[in-house]
């Protein structure tokens, strides 16, 4: 929500040149990504029902944050609050949810929760809109207030958690388990794709002539969650891994044909098959990850990987940016590899 009004809020308000409020877009996300593994380590020695909790609270002073801005500086500071909250929230209340998940649902059950983040970025920016038609821009920092301390009141609600035994709380690896390293290393790779289709798609369909350029995020959104919602028990039933290679397979040729596409709609199929190999990623990913990790490391390792994504988003668009010519092709030909070269840290040691 905070996003879709930002960078004119930033340029109009506080007097940002498009840099400036590009990093007032961004800075969050990058505290997203280095609060996760710190959250999931927090989650093993504690539990990540309380993790979650301080989520919510951290999201809560970041809405009240851009609130009480008057300067960027001041501005820049709430969003990395409710950057690091939307990390820790995700992450403790996967960690949660997962502990009491026998290990053949757990797939499943990952890729589902994932989809209420997705309902989350669909909705935000529709849910800011429709405050700034009838308000200012203090009324959307004001739900964005307002929305983390319902989260915190809905995770309240719940049961409170054991205490973590003393053996547990242990761990033997500080912020990156050994069991994230092969997965992240992929992952990030495989969710370049992702920053791409973020950053190219539209302009890609745009350079193309494509008249349904305004419907290619839906295509891809659409895609990416009913894939999501259908397919993440592949990933209990025919193993994480079989499903995360399938993924990358699916994503490259996907990403390629974006690509190689001259007619709209080889671009909209293209379109609709990179959202589907992304969207297996997590399932598939966790599946392997909890299965491996120790279990006083298990959170820890989920946060991990999740930055390697987050990672990999955000160097996506940077990097197709140098190669996208005039036609906005180039980001995709260098998706599709990456895609495959995220293969290779699994076809590396694929035992263990």
């Amino acid at each position: 929500m905070t996003i879709q009004v930002m960078p004119a809020y930033a340029h109009e308000r506080l007097g940002a040149n498009a840099i400036t409020a590009g990093l007032a877009v961004t800075i969050g996300s990058l505290a997203t990504m280095f609060s996760r593994p710190i959250s999931g380590r927090v989650a093993d020695q504690s539990g990540g029902r309380r993790v979650a909790m301080t989520g919510a609270i951290l999201g809560l002073i970041g809405g009240v944050g851009h609130v009480v801005a008057t300067n960027l500086p001041v501005l820049v500071l709430a969003r990395l609050f409710l950057g690091a909250g939307e990390g820790a929230l995700f992450t403790g209340s996967v960690g949660w949810i997962l502990a009491h998940t026998q290990q053949s649902q757990r797939g499943r059950v990952a890729g589902h929760f994932g989809l209420a983040m997705w309902m989350g970025l669909a909705s935000g920016p529709m849910l800011a809109t429709a405050l700034m038609a009838i308000g200012t821009y203090r009324n959307v920092w004001i739900a964005a207030s307002i929305i983390p301390m319902l989260s915190w009141v809905l995770v309240a609600s719940t049961r409170p958690e054991g205490r973590v035994s003393s053996d547990l709380a242990k761990l033997r690896r500080a912020l990156f388990p050994r069991a994230a390293w092969i997965p992240g290393a992929s992952g990030v790779f495989a969710s370049i794709g992702y920053g791409i289709i973020a950053a190219f798609l539209v302009p890609r369909f745009a350079a193309l002539g494509f008249a349904g350029q305004n419907f290619a995020l839906t295509v891809f959104g659409i895609a990416f969650m009913i894939t999501r919602f259908l397919g993440s028990g592949y990933a209990d039933r025919l193993g994480g891994r079989r499903v995360l290679l399938s993924a990358f397979l699916i994503e490259s040729v996907g990403l390629a044909g974006l690509f190689l596409a001259h007619v709209e709609w080889l671009a909209f199929v293209s379109t609709a098959l990179a959202g589907a190999g992304l969207s297996l990623l997590i399932p598939s990913v966790t599946s392997l990850v909890t299965e491996a990790a120790d279990p006083r490391e298990r959170t820890a390792a989920l946060g991990a990987v999740t930055s390697a994504w987050d990672l990999g988003t955000a160097i996506g668009g940077p990097l197709g940016g140098l190669v996208a010519g005039a036609s906005d092709a180039g980001p995709f030909a260098l998706g599709a590899v990456a895609a495959l070269i995220a293969i290779a840290p699994l076809a590396i040691n694929p035992k263990r």
